[in-house]
């Protein structure tokens, strides 16, 4: 909460934007002897009672002003410690009390004038607006297409021509699935071949037309 108190003693024209503003309360000091103020002013005040407060010294005297003012402010102080405390005067006699507030880590001020209250601080300077850095969208990454092998056994092949030869002799009683096949071609070569010449065997069969297999391993024999 802004705390604004007024030496209208010294400081005449009150800023009417002050008035009501959001978060002040505002206490207008009168000497005296001061018994007339403008309509328009006493309006505005009227208007936001809330937040302001209207004192008259009854008395006059030397520096009398400037001793209820600051009574005021301490009375302020110890309501809202936490709060920013405004003298408005173009008397420098407040500045001791000033210095004195600060130093007790109280927010105090003194203006000479409404203009410091009233006038809006400059925007802070933004920073221009950067388009955001889009990263390049990943090149898929492709699988090399690989060429089946190329089987190493050709219809000319004595080896090729002894399995379909074996094959055919066994014409009621062929294997039915690739596996079954796979055991009964490494069981008639022995320990002449391994695994993977077998399936070189089945390949060159499949390529020679001899057999066809499907997508479930099923073997079709063509002679």
């Amino acid at each position: 909460m802004n705390h604004v108190f007024v030496d209208y003693e010294n400081v005449h024209d009150v800023d009417p934007a002050l008035i009501g503003a959001k978060s002040v309360n505002l206490t207008l000091l009168l000497g005296a002897r001061q018994t007339k103020l403008d309509a328009a002013l006493v309006e505005k005040l009227m208007e936001h009672a809330a937040t302001v407060q209207l004192v008259r010294l009854t008395s006059s005297g030397r520096n009398a002003l400037d001793f209820a003012l600051a009574y005021y402010v301490g009375r302020a102080v110890m309501s809202d410690p936490t709060g920013h405390f405004h003298i408005v005067s173009g008397d420098t006699g407040f500045d001791p009390l000033i210095e004195h507030l600060r130093s007790r880590h109280i927010h105090a001020r003194r203006h000479a004038n409404f203009a410091p209250l009233t006038t809006p601080p400059p925007a802070p300077a933004q920073a221009p607006v950067r388009a955001p850095v889009r990263a390049p969208a990943p090149t898929p990454v492709r699988a090399p297409v690989l060429a089946p092998p190329t089987p190493r056994f050709s219809p000319h092949d004595p080896v090729f021509s002894r399995i379909v030869d074996h094959l055919r002799k066994q014409a009621s009683n062929r294997p039915k699935r690739k596996k079954t096949l796979i055991r009964n071609l490494l069981a008639f070569c022995g320990s002449t071949v391994a695994e993977p010449e077998v399936l070189d065997m089945v390949e060159s069969l499949r390529r020679a037309g001899s057999l066809s297999i499907d997508d479930k391993d099923a073997v079709t024999y063509h002679d």
